[in-house]
């Protein structure tokens, strides 16, 4: 039994791994569109 809840124990672990590195990178996908959004404000404020 207790290897048994040792494992589920691990799974949940790696499931909490996961879905920290998928907020990490939702936030840096979100970064990364801010940046491009900056660097067209800032080629359209050059050329007014």
């Amino acid at each position: 039994m207790s290897e048994n809840k040792r494992l589920l124990q691990k799974i949940h672990e790696e499931f909490v791994k996961f879905e920290r590195t998928m907020e990490e990178l939702y936030l840096l996908r979100c970064v990364a569109e801010d940046l491009k959004s900056f660097r067209k404000m800032i080629k359209l404020k050059k050329n007014d």
